[in-house]
């Protein structure tokens, strides 16, 4: 995938593997799980799968956030 950010006037882009979002940002993983970048939220555009790695959904959108959050709370 590629993780598009913007440090100041341009954009920038790192392919990796993988990676792991946490509070202040996200860490970029390589395919043997080695750290290999630090990309803030607050600096981070966007992150594009490759083509090889795009999901195909049952209804061609991805589901809205919160969708899945229709359970009882009883």
């Amino acid at each position: 995938m590629k993780v598009v950010y913007k440090p100041g006037n341009t954009y920038e882009e790192i392919n990796c593997f993988d990676f792991r979002e946490y509070e202040h940002g996200v860490v970029l993983h390589n395919e043997d799980g080695y750290n290999i970048g630090y990309v803030p939220h607050d600096i981070l555009s966007h992150i594009e799968p490759h083509d090889g790695e795009r999901l195909e959904f049952e209804d061609g959108q991805p589901p809205e956030p919160g969708a899945d959050d229709d359970y009882d709370d009883e």
